[in-house]
């Protein structure tokens, strides 16, 4: 198979890898997002949208409302008509205030309060005496006379005593247990249709309000309940009940509402609502007694959940289940936007991607609220994160690692630079190339042809790969590149395809430790005999890939490179080592001890140049001086080149 083939193959399994890997990334993305419905920390994000949609402006409190609180808080139980009672005692207020709200033109009343002791049971343990026997008739009287818009509450450890229970009809006894989500947090309500006969007493003053919800919702608040709900302390009602004007706002207040009556002491009955994070309403905005309302708290009290629920679904206040198919496209859309950056961009941008997942998913869910649509917040950013990471994980793990072993297996035959070029991006390089400025070196082992005469094929093959392993060790220390071997020698470039930040010195500088070599290559082969030669020369070159379709090489071409061949003849003539061209020279530190040791014109080109070495002993060979006579030689001139 032809080295192009074979890269071919490669780079088509690496895109199978890809395609592989981008699937593998989008499906386990779309089951971790789908999973990721109701989880335990969905809810956090969930309430943050009510707060970014409140920050941006949503809904506000409304004089409309069609559900109000009137409580017994702490102003009430300790004003003068209230405080001589004790709480167990004050069904007889509670009778009166119901009534008064009722003929107000309130459409249904349900009390938050669990009726578990009847004052009728009292017993004085001593005397045996029932002085208390009647003291709830009012009460069970009020409870019968409006059996259907009454309702009174029961929870799952407490129950309203049998007399209350009797007096309020079958109907009449609701549950006001609320459903909270996995963290812990009330948010939504399930209807138990139909209402009228549904066990939970927010269904009860749904059905008396004629409502027709039917589906699970999750009330979208405005603001914090306790500063966002119309109030009236219990002393308020009270008062206003003893003057015209005082029934008259009573019958504003009440007209056309459902009214919840229930406890607002502090950490009395209190919840975990989705309205923690948000701002609290004006108080010029919301209906409010004289006698104030209670501070808002950390945690919500349960008669404003319960007022809150009804009321989000009579004005559509709510947000409902999202289609299946919307929230699987949204899991399928983004997995493949995670999947697509884990693969494609650099993993220092990851981070900005999951970032930009979650805001854009959190923008979809906030616009999904404004349709009445709860689109699960963290169903999209779970599902582009887990592909991303995925897909991240399957590049470096296997694509990188395939990337790597290429360079790795290739530069053994090409640069290693344009191997990395090739696997990134797929495809060969375009034949041609680009011109740069280089120093080319070929590297001789001198004598080889009469050591080849008395050595075995193997022995030769032994001795030439000793000899190159060393050589292209230091050449690749000092930044250069192996372009081809012809032979017994080695042609190197400095500055291609790699950049070099001195090429002359590092090839001179590579030159000299090639040169310190010959020691160890001798010892290494057997061979005393055996020399080097390195010819050097910089200049302009083509540098890129050379060939054709079926066959092709990454190479430098031009005069530059057969000077530096010519070159090498000129250390032969001359028995040196090292020799390179004035183009190689002029760019040495003056501290290089530099000689022209020949000048002229060189076969094959047009113009004289001249050819230099190092003074210094170890660049000429040892016959050079002791089997000629020393005094009929040409001795080179030292140069000095302007700095």
């Amino acid at each position: 198979m032809t080295f192009a083939g074979r890269i071919a193959d490669a780079a088509f399994g690496r895109k199978q890898l890809i395609v592989l890997i981008a699937c593998v990334a989008m499906a386990i993305g779309v089951i971790a997002g789908l999973s990721a419905k109701k989880a335990i920390w969905e809810g956090w994000f969930t309430d943050r949208l009510f707060q970014i949609r409140a920050i941006m402006g949503g809904a506000q409190p409304s004089a409309s409302a069609p559900v109000a609180v009137i409580g017994l808080d702490q102003t009430a139980l300790d004003s003068d008509p209230l405080s001589p009672y004790p709480r167990v005692l004050m069904t007889p207020v509670l009778a009166e205030t119901g009534q008064a709200i009722l003929d107000s033109g309130a459409v249904a009343l349900g009390f938050d309060f669990v009726f578990a002791y009847s004052a009728d049971s009292f017993v004085y343990p001593e005397t045996g005496e029932e002085s208390l026997r009647g003291f709830d008739l009012p009460f069970q009287r009020f409870l019968f006379a409006n059996r259907g818009r009454v309702f009174i509450a029961h929870t799952e450890v407490g129950v309203p005593h049998r007399r209350f229970t009797a007096a309020a009809g079958s109907g009449g006894v609701r549950s006001v247990i609320i459903s909270t989500d996995s963290d812990g947090v009330v948010r939504s309500h399930t209807p138990q249709l139909p209402l009228a006969q549904s066990p939970y007493l927010i269904d009860a003053l749904l059905g008396a309000a004629r409502s027709s919800m039917s589906e699970t919702y999750t009330a979208i608040p405005d603001a914090r309940l306790s500063s966002s709900i119309p109030y009236l302390s219990m002393i308020d009602v009270l008062t206003m009940m003893e003057s015209e004007e005082g029934r008259e706002k009573l019958k504003e207040f009440a007209r056309g509402r459902i009214i919840l009556i229930g406890s607002l002491i502090p950490f009395e009955d209190e919840h975990l609502y989705s309205d923690r994070f948000l701002p609290v309403a004006a108080a010029d905005q919301v209906e409010t007694g004289q006698s104030g309302r209670p501070r808002v708290q950390a945690q919500t009290a349960g008669v404003f959940i319960l007022a809150d629920l009804v009321g989000a679904a009579l004005t559509g206040r709510v947000a409902l289940e999202p289609p299946t198919g919307l929230l699987w496209g949204l899991a399928i859309a983004f997995a493949i936007a995670g999947a697509f950056a884990g693969l494609m961009l650099p993993l220092m941008t990851l981070p900005l991607v999951a970032i930009g997942g979650i805001a854009a998913a959190l923008g979809i869910s906030l616009a999904g609220l404004e349709f009445g649509f709860l689109i699960a917040p963290g169903v999209a950013p779970v599902a582009c994160i887990v592909a991303m990471v995925v897909a991240a994980s399957g590049k470096v793990a296997v694509l990188q690692r395939k990337q790597r072993s290429l360079v790795r297996l290739f530069s053994h035959y090409l640069a290693p630079d344009v191997i990395r070029q090739m696997a990134h991006s797929e495809q060969l390089p375009e034949l041609g190339g680009d011109t740069r400025t280089v120093v080319v070196a070929f590297i001789d082992i001198a004598g080889f042809t009469k050591m080849s005469d008395s050595l075995a094929d193997g022995e030769v093959v032994k001795m030439v790969n000793t000899c190159f392993d060393e050589i292209g060790r230091v050449i690749t220390a000092h930044h250069g590149y192996i372009d081809k071997y012809i032979g017994d020698a080695i042609m190197a470039v400095w500055n291609a395809p790699n950049t070099v930040a001195n090429p002359e010195q590092a090839a001179v500088d590579a030159s000299r430790e090639i040169v310190g070599l010959l020691d160890d290559l001798r010892r290494k082969t057997g061979q005393s005999i055996l020399d080097l030669r390195v010819a050097l020369n910089a200049g302009p070159v083509l540098v890129g890939d050379i060939g054709g379709e079926f066959r092709r090489s990454f190479t430098v071409m031009g005069t530059t490179v057969n000077t530096a061949s010519r070159i090498e003849s000129v250390a032969k003539d001359k028995k040196v080592r090292l020799a390179f061209s004035q183009s190689v020279a002029q760019n040495l530190a003056s501290t290089y001890p530099v000689k022209e040791i020949w000048s002229g014109q060189l076969r094959g080109l047009s113009k004289d140049i001249s050819v230099f070495t190092l003074d210094i002993a170890e660049m000429y060979m040892e016959d050079d001086f002791s089997t000629k006579d020393k005094s009929k030689q040409q001795q080179p001139k030292l140069l000095k080149f302007p700095r």
